[in-house]
């Protein structure tokens, strides 16, 4: 019986006797709640953020729960070479070879959430949907984040969204060990006690969260609406749809084509918005066509913003030209 890998001499995961550590977990879903429940924007954007690392945490201790005990890479090496050469193999063995996590795409899952959220998506922990989520909210997370470009109407209804996934996953995640003595005075807390923390006294009704989130997709919609109408009514759209003349080729006529050109697309967006409301069996079954709308929206809500930053550059000006400014 070859060596289990959390013993082996080339084996890079955290070992047993690192055991997982939980209480300072319970300290940080104590802030994600208080901050969730401040009700304003600035502590939506720490809940997010500190629900984002939560989730981390708990997506790569699972990942290194489910590589703890795989065969070490110098006996998978060998094992290899073994077949290759000829040897015959069992169909266990060969799958252990064929099932390998070797370093490379574990220093890949190290470093980039979704490489994680695809090897538990094959290891059957993770379903396409969750994945999917996922990976998208951490993508919210680093706007909020990083670049400060995710909407601020959104923040509330993504802290709410993520709070119970993050708590499906913490009762779902099955840990090695954990520390079951300490010479902290503080209580030792076990991973099951932290199971419905985060969502403790929320209202987490589907069908009021869709409501929510139709509601976002739709006023995003209407924006987009407005922001296309004026883009025709600059350009000069004719009732067919044609222009009354070739616009001329520079970025703000590119831009207000670009959002011409959005229009066809106006009428799918508003039943995709509409169709969140009847989405109530899952909060991932809510979440997935939310999440598609929003993508495509986003690829034209930056020239939607752009386009009511010059409107109210524009407007200054008549008005500094009535007061003769």
């Amino acid at each position: 019986m070859p060596l289990m890998q959390p013993f082996a001499s080339d084996w890079d995961r955290p070992a047993s006797q690192n055991s997982e550590q939980w209480n300072w977990l319970a300290v940080e879903i104590a802030e994600i709640r208080r901050c969730a429940e401040a009700g304003d924007q600035a502590h939506d954007r720490l809940a997010l953020i500190l629900l984002d690392h939560l989730v981390e945490v708990i997506i790569g201790r699972e990942v290194n729960a489910q590589l703890a005990f795989q065969i070490p890479d110098s006996t998978i090496e060998e094992m290899q070479r073994f077949r290759d050469s000829g040897g015959q193999l069992d169909g266990q063995l060969s799958q252990l070879i064929d099932q390998h996590v070797g370093p490379d795409r574990r220093a890949k899952m190290d470093n980039h959430l979704d490489q994680k959220t695809k090897f538990l998506r094959q290891r059957g922990v993770l379903t396409d949907h969750e994945r999917d989520v996922l990976d998208r909210l951490h993508e919210y997370r680093n706007a909020a984040y990083h670049r400060d470009t995710l909407e601020p109407d959104l923040i509330a209804d993504l802290v709410l969204a993520y709070r119970v996934l993050a708590d499906e996953l913490l009762a779902r995640h099955k840990p090695i060990a954990w520390v079951m003595a300490s010479s902290d005075p503080a209580p030792i807390v076990t991973p099951h006690q932290l199971r419905g923390r985060l969502t403790e006294g929320v209202d987490i009704d589907l069908t009021s969260m869709a409501r929510r989130f139709h509601d976002h997709a739709t006023k995003r919609v209407q924006a987009v609406s407005t922001a296309v109408a004026i883009a025709q009514q600059l350009l000069g759209s004719k009732s067919s749809g044609e222009t009354a003349a070739a616009p001329p080729d520079d970025d703000m006529a590119r831009m207000l084509t670009g959002l011409s050109d959005t229009a066809k697309h106006l009428a799918p967006w508003t039943r995709q918005a509409e169709g969140l409301k009847s989405k109530t069996s899952s909060l991932t079954g809510l979440m997935v066509p939310f999440l598609n709308l929003d993508r495509a929206l986003s690829r034209i809500e930056p020239s939607v913003k752009r386009l009511d930053m010059i409107q109210d550059w524009w407007e200054q000006r008549r008005i500094d030209d009535l007061r003769g400014k």
